[in-house]
């Protein structure tokens, strides 16, 4: 793992970060793609691979921050 970019907290406590991932922390979870880009995941302490759960791959720093401005959106009424 490289440098982490992101790191939050969701309202039931848990942890997401963004950051690259290694080729072999991807294989670990299932996942083979180059560490091209960016990806989000979140800790998992029951998996029995790297102890990571990858929810998403994010390609470019723009996308990192559009992601940011989705979390930080209130729910709209409908």
């Amino acid at each position: 793992m490289d440098d982490i970019f992101l790191v939050g907290t969701t309202e039931t406590g848990s942890e997401l970060y963004v950051s690259e991932l290694s080729k072999q922390t991807l294989a670990d979870n299932g996942m083979q793609l180059e560490s091209a880009c960016l990806y989000l995941y979140e800790t998992d302490n029951e998996s029995t691979g790297s102890g990571i759960r990858v929810l998403a791959s994010l390609p470019t720093m723009d996308s990192v921050y559009r992601l940011v401005d989705l979390f930080s959106m209130r729910q709209a009424a409908v």
